[in-house]
């Protein structure tokens, strides 16, 4: 079939010899992506000028005018680069392959023209190529080559993409898989051939090196065998053995440090080692410990950084775990790796915290995001040890002893296989300290001033009488020490009675019950002890009522006055804006009244001391009134004028104490006397004993005719005794001159 061999009829032998099944070039996905970020079916579509056409026989040609054809070579992707706004990233990759292997556009090209063809509905007709940029000259040729070339399934065209890019990395055990997904007649293929040639041949150099450092290993030569590890790495950077053989023979013997450190935190690990000036990049690996349902793997972990710090985001929870550091030269590793401890990847909780109360101890922690639970195990002063239920966040356990107990707090985590895997645990020791017993109940009683006291509770405590500066801790709350943090007991003044509180308290007396350097608050009762009214003085001012002043009370708003009289007790409280507005009246009767100012209480519900009330007496209405009849004017003859006391008192009330009456005269003005002022402000015409007064009821008696030269007025006045509370009656001023 030589004469029907494909390129033969059309004159241009072995034109299309060699039709690619790989692109083999490196990073050919990236390639891809740039392409179809522009729209573009394959790349030459960028190449091709509006009109134009391409040729792909024996080279990548470009038509620009007719008859005029340009070879895609360095300059022209060049000049399309200052040509083609917003493909500069696509064309200086392909100037970039271009100048790698002058044959890359083409061989590229076509992998991606055949691919187009196969899979097109139309692919096997000429229009379909030209429909694609081919030059119609060439269109045949190019839809035949798609026809009798073999066809790749998705998984073959996968490795054919990404097998150049495995052995640009040293990646030679996956470009050995990807080689064994290939169509075994790859002769079709000459490049890929010779490239399935190469891996062949170092797979088996590598395997040899390896059995070698294998045997090297046995007989105890770790350095002999770390060496071929090292270099059967070189020429396969992802053996796994090799790794292996390479991170075994490398560990620090009898667990001395590496240099590498590694650190676990609650959703990661971190790395940290010396830097290497020697170095500036590296590879780490993570080694997976094997369990029954899964066996080991090495995961290379990516984002490291250059100075000597790199960061894991995804460790296996539940597994243990090793890290290798290798050093790179010309990004192939270049020398023994820095080697960790082993580490379970099993985050413990975070910011554990533990107090003790009262036969029993408190915890609390962080737990890490991707534990399942947390496990807690106390140990007693006694040695047993006990399994606590705890939620995610803490714990509290009853009835302990007191003394010294230990805690270990572990999460739980499952594992990809679905066991559960814990964490070694985060220790602590807290001390169960004697608590006191707490005050029940307390009372407080008012008396003589004073308030006393009593409790139930608190036995075998000191107990204190305190004030809170702010709201007082509800009764049973545990108060830790230190004892300073306490307020200091109630400095109210100590008597026989009780505790007198200073006037103006209000205060909410807490009970506390302490015991070492731990306390207990108790409750808590109310206690006022309002300041007194002072200055109370009341006054009868007519038509059955008195007026009451005394000094308001400081801190007081309302006051109760309460008048005693006849058997009679009635009550009126008035706040202090009306007080200070209006002033107080109240009725009264003409008997003798006690009068007391008692300060309210503010505050509902408190044991309230009441003061020393302010008292005042209001006695009795006792009235002296008194009057003058001027005698009638005779010729030659005058009589002389008549004065009548009388003393009024109410019934059962006897008037006792009385003030001596006295009628005073003036006669400084002969037109129109002036009244006296006070009791020397004039002549003294009448004197009349309290003593005559209570005897006689009333008493009349004449004024001397020469007693003072007329005119002249009259005033009578009350010296002496009660004058103060008894009320003077005078008569109108104009019955007062005598003429």
């Amino acid at each position: 079939m030589v004469g029907l061999e494909f390129g033969h009829r059309l004159g241009l032998p072995a034109a299309l010899s060699g039709l690619p099944l790989s692109p083999l070039v490196p990073r050919y996905q990236e390639l891809v992506v740039h392409q179809r970020t522009l729209g573009l079916r394959h790349f030459g579509e960028v190449l091709i000028p509006h009109g134009g056409s391409l040729r792909v026989l024996d080279g990548v040609y470009v038509r620009r005018a007719a008859r005029s054809w340009r070879r895609v070579d360095t300059e022209e992707l060049r000049r399309l680069q200052a040509d083609r706004a917003g493909a500069e990233v696509l064309l200086r990759r392909l100037a970039e392959l271009h100048g790698r292997n002058p044959m890359a556009l083409r061989q590229v090209l076509l992998y991606q023209l055949i691919e187009i063809l196969q899979h097109h509905p139309q692919g096997g007709r000429t229009a379909t190529a030209v429909s694609l940029g081919i030059d119609p000259g060439e269109a045949a040729a190019l839809v035949h080559a798609a026809r009798v070339r073999l066809r790749l399934d998705p998984r073959q065209r996968t490795a054919a993409e990404d097998l150049e890019d495995a052995w640009e990395r040293g990646r030679l055990r996956r470009a050995a898989r990807l080689a064994a997904e290939l169509p075994t007649d790859g002769g079709q293929d000459p490049y890929l051939e010779r490239r399935l040639a190469c891996i062949a041949a170092r797979v088996r150099e590598t395997d040899a090196v390896l059995d070698s450092a294998r045997q090297f290993e046995r007989e105890g030569e770790a350095e002999a065998a770390g060496d071929r590890y090292l270099h059967a790495i070189r020429l396969a950077g992802d053996c796994p053995r090799a790794i292996r053989g390479l991170i075994h023979t490398s560990r620090p013997a009898g667990g001395s440090p590496s240099g590498l450190s590694v650190d676990l935190t609650a959703e990661s690990v971190t790395l940290a080692w010396p830097v290497d000036t020697g170095h500036v990049s590296w590879r780490i690996i993570r080694l997976t410990r094997g369990t029954e349902q899964r066996p080991a793997s090495l995961t290379e972990i990516n984002g490291q950084t250059e100075d000597g710090a790199a960061l894991d985001h995804q460790p296996p929870v539940g597994h243990e775990v090793r890290y290798a550091v290798f050093p790179l030269g010309d990004g192939v590793i270049a020398g023994p790796p820095l080697v960790s401890r082993a580490l379970l990847v099993a985050p413990e909780v975070s910011g554990l915290r533990t107090a003790d109360g009262r036969a029993r101890v408190e915890a609390t922690w962080a737990q890490p995001p991707k534990a399942v639970g947390v496990s807690v195990e106390l140990t007693g002063p006694d040695g047993r040890t006990s399994e606590v239920d705890a939620p995610h966040c803490g714990f509290t356990a009853h009835g302990l002893r007191t003394g010294e107990h230990h805690l270990r707090v572990s999460c739980r985590y499952l594992t990809v296989d679905g066991s559960e895997v814990k964490s070694p645990g985060v220790r602590a020791r807290v001390t169960v300290h004697p608590w006191p017993s707490p005050v029940l109940q307390l009372t407080a009683m008012a008396q003589a001033g004073c308030v006393r006291f009593s409790w139930t509770g608190g036995e075998g405590a000191d107990v204190r009488l305190v004030e809170w500066p702010g709201d007082a801790p509800a009764p049973g709350t545990e108060l830790p020490g230190p004892l300073s943090k306490l307020p200091a007991s109630l400095p109210w003044k100590q008597a026989s009675a009780g505790l007198v509180p200073p006037p103006g308290t209000i205060a909410r007396v807490t009970a506390v019950a302490v015991l070492g350097e731990r306390a207990v608050a108790g409750p808590g009762v109310r206690v006022e002890a309002p300041a007194p009214a002072t200055a109370l003085t009341v006054e009868r001012i007519g038509e059955g009522l008195a007026r009451v002043f005394f000094e308001w009370p400081k801190n007081v708003r309302q006051v109760t006055v309460v008048r005693e009289q006849d058997d009679h007790c009635d009550e009126h409280r008035v706040t202090r804006t009306v007080f200070l507005r209006e002033g107080l009246h109240i009725p009264v009767g003409p008997t003798e009244a006690h009068i007391r100012a008692i300060p309210t209480a503010r505050t509902a519900n408190a044991t309230v001391v009441s003061p020393a009330c302010a008292e005042a007496v209001l006695p009795a209405d006792i009235a002296i009134a008194y009057c003058v009849r001027s005698s009638a004017r005779r010729p030659l003859r005058r009589k002389p004028s008549t004065v009548r006391v009388t003393l009024s008192s109410p019934p059962g009330q006897p008037a006792t104490d009385l003030p001596e009456f006295v009628l005073v005269a003036r006669n400084d003005d002969a037109r129109c006397p002036v009244r006296p002022r006070h009791p020397a402000d004039g002549t003294t015409v009448l004197r009349l004993s309290g003593e005559e007064l209570h005897r006689a009821g009333t008493i009349e008696r004449e004024i001397a005719a020469g007693a003072c030269r007329t005119p002249y007025a009259l005033r009578g006045f009350l010296l002496g005794g009660r004058a103060a509370s008894i009320r003077l009656e005078e008569p109108s001023p104009t019955t007062l001159v005598v003429r």
